[in-house]
């Protein structure tokens, strides 16, 4: 958060809940992909920048401006038992729904990744809090095209580490006054609006040449294993351009002003992140999907779409932030050596889990 001496831009509040939104319709879609082309290409522009984003806009607002700077070990505490909490829960949900999967506390495919990343990144950037980011934003490009080549994919979310990484080194060297004033300009929302709509019909005019980058978004596989003909760097470098293009799109044309409830509920996004995945899986156990498939074109659809971002809004309310504003606030009063100590064996616990019951 910037210095308590500004007011609140109240764009951010807005960009969060927009993405957020976009999250968990990104989130539906996928279930659907293969009996959609709609989803398909819903999936696709979604996913392009809805990631990309909301950790560039972490890195915005973590405080390394703040004099005396240090990263805030509670909220790092905060961040891994959410993350390992949500972990065990998509894994339950999962072998609860029929699904003959192991568990893996280390790296996975579900929307826990992000919880751990942000503790990666919020170390990494600390440790490189000297360098210049002349020097840090280019190298971390690097690093994340040449990922590509390494055959990582989730293990310790290296690959989606590497990634992301330049959207939240730049979001972190910038401060969110520097980007207000940037999107607020004219010309840049023309150009925003004028990308936006192109990309968006790209998505579905040209579905069958947009779709295959999918891979690359989501940010967890190497170039050998998307079905690219020839896929390699360049390819990346195509999608960190329509991601980074995006985001400054998307953040020009939202509006900087309090909107009565909409506002206050972008504050609450991390609730949504971390509860409407386990939500999806509730609705298959529970027979919802099939119902609506049941439903026909194009009603089917239609449901489908309303339903995430119905589901997005009311995660967005207070009721459901509590939960994980308490847990916070109990790890806040633990003094700085315990909670290290408790850190440590946390992940010493998860160890010894991954070891004894193996994937």
């Amino acid at each position: 958060m910037t210095d308590n001496s500004r007011p609140r831009i109240f764009k951010f509040d807005n960009v969060k809940l927009l993405v957020m939104i976009l999250v968990v319709v990104g989130s539906f879609a996928e279930e659907f992909t293969d009996n959609s082309d709609m989803f398909r290409s819903w999936f696709i522009f979604v996913n392009s920048f809805s990631a990309p984003l909301y950790i560039f806009l972490n890195g915005l607002f973590q405080k390394r401006f703040q004099k005396d700077y240090r990263p805030n070990l509670h909220k790092i505490s905060y961040y891994l038992i959410l993350g390992f909490v949500l972990k065990i829960a998509i894994f339950a949900l999962r072998r609860f729904n029929g699904e003959d999967i192991g568990l893996d506390l280390f790296g996975s495919a579900g929307i826990d990744w992000y919880f751990f990343v942000i503790v990666m990144y919020t170390v990494t950037l600390y440790l490189l809090k000297d360098v210049h980011p002349g020097i840090v934003i280019p190298t971390s490009v690097v690093l994340g095209v040449v990922a590509g080549f390494l055959p990582l994919g989730d293990e310790f979310y290296l690959m989606r580490y590497f990634v992301f990484l330049p959207f939240y080194a730049t979001g972190y060297y910038l401060t969110p006054h520097t980007v207000r004033r940037f999107s607020h300009q004219t010309k840049v929302k023309l150009v925003g609006v004028a990308f936006l709509v192109t990309y968006f019909v790209l998505c579905f005019r040209m579905r069958e040449i947009i779709y295959p980058l999918r891979m690359l978004f989501t940010g967890r596989n190497p170039y050998s294993i998307v079905p690219i003909d020839g896929c390699t760097f360049y390819h990346r470098l195509l999608c960190y351009g329509i991601s980074a293009v995006m985001i400054i799109s998307v953040i020009a044309l939202i509006p900087n002003r309090k909107v009565p409830l909409l506002t206050h509920m972008g504050r609450n996004t991390q609730a949504v992140l971390f509860w409407h995945y386990p939500i999806v899986l509730l609705l298959w156990h529970f027979g919802a999907f099939d119902f609506v498939l049941s439903l026909g074109d194009p009603l089917w659809k239609f449901s489908v779409l309303t339903a995430a971002v119905l589901t997005a809004l009311l995660l967005s309310f207070d009721v459901f932030s509590w939960p994980l504003r308490k847990l916070q606030g109990l790890i806040e009063r633990i003094p700085l050596i315990p909670c290290v100590i408790m850190d440590s064996a946390i992940l010493i616990a998860a160890t010894v889990v991954n070891l004894w019951f193996p994937i």
